[in-house]
């Protein structure tokens, strides 16, 4: 049996965690982080996984391994590191590469009012994204899917079949014109106010979901919109939290 490691952090990948548990040797994961307003130091939810279930977990590589394998990890992983494994280490992203390389290609495909998403499974090398394939999958994208629901539903899917791969097998030089996306920032998810009810906005909200989340200033107040959907071709705002108050019904049109 391989001797792999696992590099994540999120709760979003622990559904490959769980594919792989029988051949973990190691899970590397980002160091407890402050949370909250106490700033209280809590581990990410792989670190918990990997002590619930008994597998050794470091923030640094350090036990021998056949394979390494990245799936929302949030860190540059150096090449003296991903080269350890005999096998290599294979990221798992989120888009037909070269299309999307970068921080983003759920919501990205999102914003851009894609109808399908990929799972590309590639091996590292030095510069980002850009490595050889091993495998690739198409999945549709669903009419109002966020970006969070989607995420959550890609893991699930690659989780099926991570383990039936052969991480010996000839990988394929990525071919056709790179795209990029980037990491987002709270400033992504803000629209004008004088936008908020047009249909587009309804793909920057799928995309934004889990975060930033869809914001704009109504008379200088941050306003959040926490729900909403289209009908007959126009944004219905469902929910609303405006700064400093609770989350509401909108109570006049907007």
């Amino acid at each position: 049996m391989l001797r792999t490691v696992f590099f994540g952090s999120s709760q979003y990948c622990l559904p490959v965690l769980e594919a792989l548990r029988p051949q973990l040797a190691q899970v590397i994961t980002q160091p407890d982080k402050p949370v909250g307003r106490k700033k209280i130091l809590t581990p990410s939810p792989v670190k918990t996984w990997a002590q619930k279930n008994n597998i050794p977990v470091a923030t640094e590589l350090n036990t021998d391994c056949s394979l390494g394998i990245v799936a929302d990890y949030g860190k540059i992983i150096d090449e003296s590191v991903f080269n350890r494994p005999k096998l290599g280490t294979f990221n798992i992203h989120f888009s037909k590469l070269p299309d999307l390389r970068g921080a983003s290609p759920v919501q990205s495909a999102i914003l851009r009012g894609d109808t399908t998403s990929w799972i590309t499974i590639f091996k590292l090398e030095k510069t980002l994204d850009t490595g050889p394939i091993l495998d690739k999958h198409e999945f549709p994208i669903f009419p109002t899917e966020t970006a969070e629901e989607l995420y959550t539903r890609l893991f699930k899917e690659v989780a099926k079949y991570i383990t039936t791969l052969d991480f010996s097998a000839k990988t394929t030089p990525q071919s056709g014109t790179p795209t990029y996306c980037k990491k987002l920032t709270r400033e992504d998810g803000f629209i004008e106010y004088s936008h908020l009810l047009e249909p587009r906005t309804y793909n920057l909200f799928r995309a934004m979901s889990s975060w930033p989340g869809l914001w704009t200033l109504k008379k200088d107040r941050r306003m959040k919109i926490i729900k909403c959907y289209l009908a007959e071709g126009k944004l219905v705002l469902d929910e609303i939290q405006l700064e400093g108050e609770k989350p509401k019904k909108p109570l006049e049109p907007h």
